[in-house]
Formats: structure tokens, C-alpha cells, sequence
């Protein structure tokens, strides 16, 4: 009888285990961003006034491509002066990008990291003697064909939001 029970319980702890944990490896895979992306205007905030967008990984543009591999995240954007190219490490460690700025090229300093199915871009760069710090929080939506990405900017004017929305082409 005591071994019947103790078979009983092990077979349930089993059963258990393979109907959740493949949703819970299934929740902590992480999305890959790689594409060619265009903004849906309908579906995004405005630049913010005096500004046509700008930001860490080319918030507000009209269109990016995003290369994905393991370990790293380049987004290409088209900027005022051409394209502008920004390369993030996934593992949270400090990267460093050039971006040109009213005074000439800036060094811009951030750290990548996932936050679930998000990925979290700090960038801090100097505007005029002001460090300025912007957050970006990256994710996929509607089955990969969306996506979303809300920027929260600390600026000497205050705190800043805007949520952009991207579509996936073809």
C-alpha cells in the first residue's frame, strides 16, 4: 500500500513537471530583433517638440535593421547625416558608440541587459556639459511583427517618455 502511494505521488510529480516547465523555458527564451523595421506613425507618440527623434537606438526613425547573434545587438538607423550605427553587448557590460552630435562626433556610453522577453538599454552621453541618460525598454509584440519600444529621457529639462511602435517587413 505505502509503495503504491509513494508511485503514485512520483508519477504525478512528473506529469507535473512535463506539462510546466516547457512553458517556463518557454517564457525565459529570449526574442530575437533581427529585421528591417519601419515606424507606424499611427501607432507611436510625437518626437518631442524641437526634436526630430533622435535617441539611443534610433527612436523615432523611419526605418532600422537590427542584426541579433548571441551575445550582441547592432541597430543601424537613418540619421540626419547618414546612417547611424549602434552596437550593444546582451551580457549588461558598459558598450561604447561614436554618434555625431551639434559639436561633432560624442561618445556614447550604455549597458544592455534582458529583463524577462525585454531587452533594457541605458545609454549616457554628455549634451553640453549635462549628462543625460536615456532607457530604453525593447520587446516583441504581436507574434514578432510588432515592436514596441518605450524611452524613458532624463534631460536638465526634465523626464521625457515616448512609446514608438515598429512593423516587421517582409
Amino acid at each position: 500500500m505505502f509503495k503504491e502511494a509513494v508511485m503514485k505521488r512520483v508519477l504525478l510529480t512528473a506529469l507535473i513537471a512535463a506539462v510546466v516547465l516547457p512553458f517556463g523555458l518557454r517564457a525565459q527564451a529570449k526574442p530575437d530583433f533581427s529585421g528591417t523595421w519601419t515606424l507606424d506613425a499611427a501607432k507611436s507618440d510625437p518626437p518631442p517638440q524641437g526634436r526630430g527623434g533622435g535617441g539611443g537606438g534610433g527612436m523615432g526613425a523611419g526605418s532600422l535593421t537590427i542584426k541579433q547573434t548571441g551575445n550582441e545587438l547592432t541597430i543601424t538607423s537613418e540619421g540626419r547625416q547618414g546612417p547611424v550605427t549602434m552596437t550593444y553587448k546582451l551580457d549588461g557590460s558598459e558598450s561604447t558608440n561614436q554618434v555625431m552630435g551639434r559639436g561633432g562626433a560624442q561618445t556614447v556610453k550604455s549597458t544592455a541587459k534582458w529583463d524577462g522577453s525585454s531587452l533594457v538599454i541605458e545609454t549616457t552621453r554628455d549634451f553640453n556639459g549635462t549628462s543625460i541618460t536615456t532607457k530604453e525598454v525593447r520587446r516583441l509584440d504581436n507574434g514578432g511583427k510588432e515592436m514596441h519600444v518605450e524611452t524613458t529621457a532624463q534631460t536638465p529639462n526634465g523626464e521625457q517618455k515616448r512609446k514608438v511602435v515598429y512593423t516587421k517587413g517582409a
